[in-house]
């Protein structure tokens, strides 16, 4: 019986004998960098695109994290309805996060239908527009809570003065971040190469 009295014996994580897989490394005709790793045969693949572009290039609180919330909310050709369906047909998951230096899309789909989804979220990534229905979301409406301020304030309870939080000053920044988003200088967060 084990002895509850007694604290057990830390392990130092320098201990443990870690063998990663080895990647592969190369570079493609446009000079983007690819690592991959032969994690066997699998029916399942996850493709993350990670962008240098985050918090710390914004000129204006939050305007990166409301770039990358409403990058699956419609593109020229698409509603954010058949971008969902799109992904959802195939049974994909597609996430998007922004941290400080980047900004990340994660799609995971099983190996056979990234053919038809690649194009999917090259269209989001590069063809992205803030349709007017999808950024009456940011200020919220008819007396709602903004889900971008939802989406935001979520480190804000605990992290209020920490430079490093997403919600600091959140509330507002809700009416700038709109009209940053309607304007040119969402170029410098939506794609960075």
């Amino acid at each position: 019986m084990i002895n509850r009295t007694t604290a057990p014996h830390i392990k130092d994580a320098i201990e443990f004998d870690l063998q990663l897989k080895p990647y592969t490394h190369f570079t493609l005709d446009n000079g983007v960098p690819v690592y991959t790793i032969d994690a066997g045969a699998q029916d399942v693949l996850q493709v993350e695109f990670v962008f240098y572009a985050g918090n710390s290039y914004e000129q204006t609180k939050n305007v990166a994290a409301a770039t990358n919330y409403m990058l699956k909310n419609g593109t020229n050709k698409k509603t954010a309805f058949q971008l969902n369906e799109d992904f959802e047909y195939y049974g994909a998951y597609c996430t998007k996060a922004c941290y400080n230096e980047t900004a990340v899309v994660n799609l995971s789909a099983i190996s056979k239908h990234i053919p038809k989804l690649l194009p999917v979220i090259k269209e989001m990534i590069t063809d992205s527009i803030f349709p007017e229905e999808e950024l009456t979301h940011l200020d919220g409406h008819k007396g709602s809570k903004p889900v971008l301020l939802v989406h935001l304030s979520s480190s804000l309870g605990l992290f209020k003065s920490h430079p490093h939080s997403i919600g600091n000053g959140a509330i507002d920044h809700i009416q700038l971040v709109r009209h940053r988003l309607c304007g040119k200088s969402i170029e410098l967060y939506m794609v960075s190469s």
